[in-house]
């Protein structure tokens, strides 16, 4: 099912590991990036609410939603913005996020908060529309040598993706992991090398480099890093949605 451009509700999902959590700290925002977007919620704690401090991060941070939802309503002001998203720090493809085997228990998680969010929207009668999934993840694997399977395994999750939530070409946009994560050494390489070579691959997929965001350590990025990433993750989504027929 192609992404359907004239939905008044357009829902985009979102998963991965910290960076997708988000380090950002609230605190650190202009007054005015702390301002709720009209017309952008979240799925948080069982109902849609204000992206805000400690909603769907942890307490006062906040991730790339907070942009990435911003840039979304500009691109479609006519329509409400409706995120979903499940992220958990150090969790890996290969053990927390599988889709096969039995499924990990972050993907668990993930889908049965996506389902319960789209349930509640056709509970109150809304008709939606599911545009795309970001995704920001493969430190751990890159970390823990797992970066010769992590292809086989991105390719498998995406397309189990596209399969549960019934979108045959879901866009699929990454961003790509930072250069810092390669234990042994030779994996970090690998797990970059795979999510570019899958966004080459499938022209629904789309991978963006994010070494040059600001960080606070090294493998987490700050709130700047953090809004340039969901400006990032929104400017390729976007694009992919352009040529969808």
């Amino acid at each position: 099912m192609a992404a359907d451009l004239s939905a008044e509700a357009r829902v985009f999902l979102m998963a991965g590991q910290s960076n997708m959590s988000g380090a950002g700290l609230w605190k650190e925002l202009k007054e005015s990036e702390k301002k709720p977007t009209a017309g952008v919620q979240i799925w948080h704690k069982g109902q849609w609410q204000d992206i805000g401090p400690g909603v769907s991060a942890n307490e006062g941070r906040f991730g790339p939603e907070l942009s990435f939802g911003r840039e979304m309503k500009e691109a479609f002001p006519e329509d409400d913005i409706y995120l979903i998203k499940t992220a958990a720090g150090g969790t890996s493809m290969y053990k927390h996020w599988k889709v096969w085997d039995g499924q990990g228990p972050l993907l668990k998680r993930f889908l049965k908060t996506a389902n319960a969010a789209l349930e509640n929207l056709e509970d109150e009668g809304i008709e939606y529309s599911i545009e795309g999934m970001i995704w920001m993840q493969g430190e751990s694997d890159a970390a823990q040598g797992q970066g010769a399977v992590y292809e086989e395994s991105l390719l498998k999750f995406i397309q189990a993706m596209r399969k549960e939530f019934d979108v045959r070409e879901m866009p699929f946009v990454m961003g790509r992991i930072l250069p810092t994560f390669d234990k042994p050494e030779g994996n970090g390489p690998m797990v970059r090398a795979a999510q570019e070579k899958v966004a080459a691959e499938d022209e629904k997929v789309a991978c963006f480099d994010t070494d040059d965001f600001p960080r606070i350590n090294k493998g987490h990025y700050n709130h700047e890093g953090q809004l340039m990433m969901g400006e990032a993750f929104a400017e390729h989504l976007l694009e992919l949605l352009e040529t969808t027929e």
